[in-house]
């Protein structure tokens, strides 16, 4: 294949990517690439450092080159909470896959993810969250489950882990939160230690599955004040109580966003 071929390729498929549908097949068949790209040369990248929570801030950098030509942008908001050393459990809301970015843009030092265990097939991005040295957990499983949770209280406690959680448990687009599950909660518990929300705004203003849209736009990332588990005498008074903050502070960030996107 030619150099001008391959030129004339990449400017056929940009073209398309324009249209409405045919456009968001190829933005996301492009995205799910650079996950799977990204990932196996951070993972390669990441081979001579050996398993480490902080390989992930070299796929990240990958990943954010490679998906900049999509337009999509994050604004980070209040960033120095995480820079705290002293280990947390960050709950951010999930709403798409496009959450591995913005993801991105908001990690602490030091931080794991609890991931749902079919990722783990996932090609290229399973080598790097190998390396990376996430955690996965079987949401099928009751008893896999809580011995997930057992394993990474350990790493909490040994290792000053933060643990990054999407409590929802699912990928959830509406405007509501689902109702979280109680892992990360029962961790925070267990551990002593807060837990520290991190609110996306909405992807609809970019992303929006049911109507096949993929296009450029703005997302605000705001992390709020840690929210000190010990105050709380049960799991579920905890988790309600960040439940709720989150959404307040989502139907904020969502009005914020309607305006970035106009």
């Amino acid at each position: 294949m030619t150099f001008y071929t391959i030129l004339f390729i990449i400017a056929v498929l940009l073209l398309l990517a324009r249209l409405p549908i045919i456009g968001f097949y190829i933005r996301a068949v492009y995205y799910g690439l650079c996950l799977m790209i990204g990932g196996f040369v951070g993972g390669i990248a990441s081979i001579p450092y050996g398993k480490s929570a902080n390989n992930h801030f070299r796929m990240f950098k990958i990943f954010q080159f490679m998906t900049w030509p999509m337009g999509i942008e994050f604004e980070l908001r209040n960033a120095e909470i995480l820079n705290d050393e002293k280990p947390y459990i960050i709950i951010a809301n999930h709403q798409s896959a496009l959450d591995v970015l913005g993801m991105s843009y908001a990690w602490p030092v030091n931080c794991i993810v609890m991931l749902k265990s079919s990722l783990r097939y996932f090609p290229g991005f399973n080598l790097c969250a190998y390396l990376c040295e996430s955690v996965y957990i079987n949401r099928f499983s009751k008893e896999k489950a809580h011995k997930t949770v057992d394993s990474t209280l350990h790493e909490i406690v040994s290792k000053k882990r933060k643990v990054w959680i999407y409590p929802e448990g699912t990928r959830n687009a509406n405007n509501e939160l689902a109702t979280f599950k109680k892992g990360a909660f029962i961790l925070a518990k267990q551990a002593n230690i807060p837990i520290v929300p991190c609110v996306f705004s909405t992807h609809k203003f970019f992303y929006n599955q049911a109507e096949k849209k993929l296009t450029g736009g703005k997302c605000i990332i705001d992390i709020l004040p840690e929210v000190d588990s010990s105050k709380f005498e049960t799991v579920d008074e905890l988790s309600t109580h960040c439940r709720n903050i989150m959404q307040q502070h989502r139907y904020k960030l969502d009005a914020e966003a309607a305006n970035l996107n106009l």
